[in-house]
């Protein structure tokens, strides 16, 4: 029920839509009369009296959901004593059987374009809806999963074992203390119940605890399937909190440490992160939607300015191949409802052979002069389809659109907003997936234009805006594709396009209708050939581009690999200097050194061993017998401990044309680790930075690239998860441009490195000087890569001690305010991370709510 109402706040037109929000014509007089209302159907006539001599196509609403559509073309012989020519005027409606689950419903009918059909009986009365509640002999069978990212999940089925269905949209009551807190509907996609139970997929709920509750000592909710009241197995799930006192305490060591040292942020954000407090975690993305997405407009007038000056015409192509009536319907309405008003609606019926979905798609043209349909005598496929109304648009911009998703309402008017004032060719929205009964779940916030990322992942997706005459000079969609036809669309357009010309907008504007055969729902396994198109597209584009590379799926998923085919003499010509600063800690340097020794191939390499003032015995022997193997460097810099000063010194006694910073706890284990790394550079002049992926010792991740502003200055990407996942819309196993990534392990372009002058070896000694070099170099226009491919371990700064002691605070503090102060307009804005995601409480993990103004 609380998607259900978020939905309903956005004014998302969704499958829900409130068809009392179409305004009539006021002069049309419709009827819907009922005289057969039985245990499980209805039967009657419905008229259009200004249109007697046609039979209505209705739509049936159940609980305001569209669920289905009904023909009035059944003979009465009644209507003759209404001196009626048309005698098709009946209809029956059999109620379907996922509503037979002794729970109360609400039925409703509409026109097929959305006006509410007015109801009457034989009682005479005037009807607004019909309520029915019908059961049958089921059981339910379900379970509350745990918690993730401060949400309880569960799924939940009603099982006929005699029809043989196990199906979802189960009510879940959950209380405390024996009191009701929330009533859920089980009916969010979960493929791996679907997989594992053989059920419906349409089956689990999530349950953000209320923020009262999350104040409580310990907290216990329990879990009842209704009507019956059954308990799901698990329930009773207990959640603890820190108590009072506890709260107070960390309060308290919050406010000591802002006044003593203003600089401990990461210490600060984890206190912070110990107390239940008001946030919207990712898991509470519905309830975040609701209050967020209504902003999106006044944000973007905020953002952009005023609405441009004319009125140019948007072309939205629709492909339509057999969709679901009622989500068909519903998209249809998103387009209505828009607040921009100068569109066409293309629907290209891709050989649909359905009479009832001909009959809709006729009247909708029908009733709107600006929907147009496009039928083709032979279905072709999604690209031939979308191709088809690419050659009728009439639009300067076009926009795509799937027969069954959801436009926010003013997704055309933000767009043309951006288009006006950044004069971008191709532009680009974030987007979410709605569920089966119109909640919204899985948003997707994207990075500004991401040109790395696109070759790994379609992170662009929906909602889609280009120039037309763009679009035409990249020559429409290939239907060799089907699958990653958009992908491949994509990529061509970038061929022609400069970066500046590509633009994001930052609001949630699409809506992904979660089904059976949609990627939305399932990833590349509910389409098995798109992971293969994807990698051929990719493949193409780069051949194009003079850059070959051999691309494959990652895992089978729609995320690939480029193998940049770099040629060796170029590849030898480059060389690597691996610059390793060390004091001590002698048998976790020379496992360091024997790990690349043993595990580089195919690279040109020197190592630098930078000996800070390394005091013991062992020390000594290690230097002496280091500096006697090829290819080997000892500098003994007796100095205090300068991080940027040592690497630096370490540069200038580089001999090749890159250089890698390795800090001694770091260990590689896969012979590829370097050449990874140095043919992302080789692969394009641009590349200045390329950084690894670091593990933790138990395969956690350490390090995944770099955002900016996150708990004060910056922090890494997905640290903690598995290193093998995927992260957050796969940002962890893709490459991709980020603003910086950690100097443990950091490949730099030496001529890149020495034109910023290094590292700041006066202001940031020890801290944040890989940021600080990585911002530097960007702003010059080269990039910065996290290289996914290139996996070592990390054993975090064991060789440089606490960091606790007050000297190091103190010298913490004071870099900290340099960054604060050298990049205040930059921190806060990474341009490859969501504004949409909070500053605090770490990576990927919360959201907050911006107003206009910020």
């Amino acid at each position: 029920m609380a998607k259900r109402a978020a939905g309903k706040a956005n004014n998302i037109a969704a499958d829900k839509v409130a068809v009392d929000k179409i305004e009539p014509p006021a002069e049309r007089r419709l009827l819907c009369f009922l005289d057969r209302i039985e245990d499980n159907a209805v039967g009657g006539w419905a008229l259009d009296f200004d249109r007697p001599s046609e039979s209505l196509t209705m739509r049936v609403l159940v609980d305001n959901v569209i669920a289905d559509v009904v023909d009035c073309d059944q003979h009465r012989d009644d209507a003759r004593l209404v001196s009626l020519q048309n005698s098709r005027i009946g209809f029956y409606y059999k109620i379907a059987e996922r509503f037979h689950d002794g729970l109360r419903h609400v039925l409703r009918f509409a026109t097929l374009d959305g006006v509410e059909m007015p109801m009457s009986s034989r009682s005479g009365a005037a009807m607004a809806e019909i309520n029915f509640c019908l059961a049958k002999p089921v059981r339910v069978d379900g379970m509350v999963d745990g918690m993730v990212d401060g949400v309880i999940q569960g799924w939940a089925l009603r099982v006929d074992d005699k029809a043989g269905t196990k199906l979802g949209g189960v009510r879940v009551l959950v209380t405390y203390e024996g009191q009701p807190v929330a009533e859920l509907v089980a009916d969010q996609y979960r493929a791996d119940v679907a997989e594992a139970v053989g059920c419906e997929a349409a089956c689990g709920f999530s349950f953000a605890p209320p923020q009262a509750l999350r104040r409580r000592v310990q907290t216990v909710f329990r879990f009842f399937a209704m009507p019956g009241r059954e308990e799901l197995q698990n329930s009773p799930y207990e959640i603890v909190y820190p108590e009072d006192t506890a709260r107070e305490r960390i309060e308290g060591l919050i406010k000591r440490a802002d006044e003593l040292f203003a600089f401990a942020f990461h210490l600060r954000r984890d206190l912070k992160a110990a107390l239940p407090r008001d946030r919207y975690l990712l898991g509470d993305y519905a309830a975040w939607a609701a209050e967020s997405l209504p902003l999106a407009l006044p944000r973007a007038v905020a953002r952009y300015g005023a609405r441009p000056m004319g009125s140019p015409l948007v072309s939205i192509v629709c492909p339509v191949y057999r969709p679901e009536i009622g989500a068909f319907l519903a998209a249809v309405d998103a387009v209505r409802g828009q607040s921009y008003p100068h569109w066409e609606l293309l629907l290209v019926d891709d050989a649909s052979g359905d009479a009832a979905l001909t009959k809709a798609m006729r009247a909708l043209t029908d009733k709107d002069a600006r929907i147009k349909l496009l039928p083709q005598k032979k279905n072709g496929g999604i690209a031939r389809a979308t191709n088809a109304g690419i050659k009728a648009a009439k639009g300067a911009f076009v926009a795509f659109l799937d027969h069954d998703d959801l436009l926010e309402p003013g997704a055309l008017e933000i767009m043309l907003r951006a288009q006006a004032v950044t004069g971008a060719k191709l532009l680009y929205s974030d987007e979410d997936k709605v569920e089966q009964g119109g909640g919204l779940s899985e948003p997707h916030f994207k990075p500004d234009f991401n040109y790395r990322f696109l070759l790994d992942v379609n992170y662009i997706c929906h909602f889609v805006l280009v120039e037309a005459a763009v679009l035409r000079q990249a020559g429409g969609l290939d239907a060799a594709l089907d699958g990653a036809q958009d992908h491949d669309l994509l990529l061509r357009l970038c061929e022609i396009l400069q970066a500046e010309q590509v633009h994001h907008v930052p609001e949630v504007l699409y809506h992904w209708r979660k089904s059976g055969a949609s990627t939305a729902a399932g990833g590349s396994g509910a389409k098995p050939k798109a992971a293969a198109a994807g990698a051929q597209a990719v493949a193409a584009h780069l051949a194009r581009r003079g850059v070959p590379a051999v691309v494959e799926s990652r895992g089978g998923l729609t995320c690939y690999r480029a193998a940049w085919e770099i040629p060796a003499a170029r590849r030898k010509k480059a060389g690597v200097s691996i610059l390793i600063p060390f004091r001590d800690h002698i048998e976790m340097t020379r496992a360091c050194v024997d790990a690349i020794r043993r595990h580089t191939k195919g690279v040109k390499y020197e190592i630098i061993l930078l000996d800070n003032w390394s005091g013991s015995p062992e020390a000594e022997v290690f230097a002496a017998e280091q500096a006697n193997l090829p290819q080997t460097k000892v500098l003994r810099i007796a100095e205090p401990f300068n991080y940027s000063r040592i690497n630096n010194i370490g540069a200038r006694a580089a001999g090749h044309e890159f250089l890698l910073m390795l800090n001694n706890d770091v260990f590689v284990e896969d012979d590829a680790w370097l050449r990874v790394m140095l043919d992302e550079a080789l692969a394009d002049p641009l590349v200045g930075v390329v950084g690894a992926k670091l593990l933790y010792p138990g395969g956690l991740v350490q390090h995944a690239g770099v955002v900016l502003g996150v708990g004060g200055v910056a922090d890494h990407a997905f640290r903690g998860i598995a290193g093998d996942a995927p992260g957050y819309m796969m940002h962890n196993m893709a490459a991709q441009e980020v603003s910086a990534v950690t100097g443990a392990c950091m490949l730099v372009r030496r001529t890149m490195f020495e034109a910023v002058g290094g590292f700041d070896e006066r202001d940031l000694t020890i801290a944040f000087n890989d940021i600080d070099l990585c911002v530097k170099i960007t702003q010059g226009g080269a990039k910065v890569i996290y290289m996914p491919d290139a996996v070592a371990e990390h054993r975090e700064s064991m060789s440089r001690g606490d960091d606790t002691d007050p000297v190091k605070v103190a010298r913490f503090m004071y870099e900290n305010e340099v960054m604060r102060q050298r990049y205040a307009k930059l921190l806060p804005k990474d341009p490859y991370y969501s504004p949409h995601f909070s500053r605090e409480g770490g990576v990927y993990r919360e959201l907050r709510v911006l107003g206009p103004e910020d």
